[in-house]
């Protein structure tokens, strides 16, 4: 799962194993290791009974809570993201969540676990 930060806007991104992992088990979770004893955490997780996206933050973790409908919706379809202002303390953060998709600048060998991009046919004239 990718994490990108820039100002009031956080994004996810997952790989079709997160994806799944995410249907079956209702969270994925990274970890960043700074030292032996800090870590930095980024979460998502269903949220069973919301009706929107929430964000929070606490004991070293970002956590995304998506609404169980939502988030069973975007598992199973080829529905590539959502993302919603949300209301954070004093201000709004911008969230983000995508379906990683293979680059289309260079060679995928790298990113076997990564959806093929909609656009990599036009590209190739197939």
């Amino acid at each position: 799962m990718k994490l990108r930060i820039k100002g009031n806007s956080i994004r996810l991104r997952l790989t079709k194993t997160e994806v799944e992992q995410f249907g079956r088990d209702g969270q994925v979770q990274e970890s960043v290791q700074f030292g032996p004893d800090h870590f930095f955490h980024y979460q998502i997780i269903t949220l069973p009974d919301s009706k929107a996206l929430k964000v929070s933050y606490e004991d070293h973790t970002i956590r995304i809570a998506v609404p169980a409908g939502l988030a069973s919706e975007w598992v199973n379809t080829d529905r590539v993201g959502f993302e919603q202002e949300v209301k954070a303390r004093h201000d709004h953060i911008h969230l983000l969540v995508e379906k990683d998709f293979q680059c289309l600048h260079r060679e995928n060998d790298g990113e076997p676990d990564n959806y093929v991009h909609p656009l990599a046919q036009e590209n190739t004239g197939r």
